[in-house]
């Protein structure tokens, strides 16, 4: 307990203040990762017209819920990672704080999900999840897609930022910028068949009358359907694979960079 360290108040106010803005801001790219996530068939850039159908603001559809939740959710990322850090180690602060944020951000973000089901297709879901609610369906896969984003936040962007600077001769902003943009891309790539999973599950109300094998099964089919293409009698990598990856990125990337950009300036400039 000597080691335990309380965050400071600027790591606080990036949470309480930034996270909130941030969350709200990438909603658009949210809901169109949802959208994806039931038609495998449509390109990135039509999931993206389909979220702003019926006007710019439509895009935000059910933003609110998230961003609501964002101020806990990302003092989970932030201070409480730091606190959990300082007890646990890094690994032990990633899987403590990813788990406290499924707890807060899970219930809005599935009624955020099932929303946008609900805008491209009215009636799929009848009683969309009460944002309050912390538990329900797909929240393991929630869990595990949190554990390997944090891990890029806390784990994978010093090493791509030491690359870059190693390969730029130089060590700026701009840099570390760059790093964590590019360690934030490879968790997003890593979470993408996971978050794609989650958003199958919560957008599908079919699956809740299965048993847990067939639920499985319906999963295992939803990833192979999603990632693969049959042809003359064989099955190889198809066209989703590439689309749900960069928007993937896009989502979490610049919702990740922006949040650690903006920790960092604080911590640097908050007055002593």
């Amino acid at each position: 307990m000597d080691e335990l360290k309380m965050p400071d108040t600027p790591l606080i106010v990036a949470g309480a203040v930034g996270g909130p803005m941030v969350m709200f801001t990438v909603t658009p790219m949210r809901n169109a990762l949802t959208l994806g996530a039931t038609n495998p068939t449509a390109g990135a850039m039509e999931l993206y017209r389909t979220v702003f159908r019926g006007g710019f603001a439509r895009g935000w559809t059910g933003g609110i819920f998230p961003s609501m939740a964002a101020c806990p959710g990302f003092v989970a990322l932030g201070p409480a990672y730091h606190f959990f850090a300082s007890i646990g180690g890094v690994p032990g602060g990633v899987v403590a704080a990813s788990c406290f944020e499924s707890a807060i951000l899970y219930g809005c973000e599935t009624r955020n999900a099932q929303m946008a089901k609900n805008g491209q297709a009215p009636g799929t879901i009848a009683s969309p999840h009460p944002a309050w609610k912390p538990f329900g369906p797909g929240l393991g896969l929630h869990i595990t897609r949190n554990i390997i984003a944090t891990a890029g936040l806390r784990m994978f962007c010093t090493p791509c930022t030491n690359v870059i600077e190693s390969l730029t001769g130089t060590k700026t902003e701009g840099t570390q910028i760059a790093g964590s943009f590019c360690g934030n891309v490879v968790s997003a790539c890593m979470t993408a068949p996971v978050h794609q999973m989650y958003g199958y599950t919560v957008s599908t109300p079919e699956l809740a009358k299965l048993s847990t094998g067939e639920q499985l099964g319906a999963l295992k089919q939803f990833v192979l359907d999603q990632y693969t293409v049959v042809s003359n009698g064989k099955r190889s990598i198809g066209a989703t694979v590439p689309r749900d990856l960069f928007m993937r990125s896009m989502y979490v990337a610049v919702m990740y960079t922006m949040f650690s950009t903006g920790e960092r300036q604080l911590v640097k400039n908050w007055p002593r």
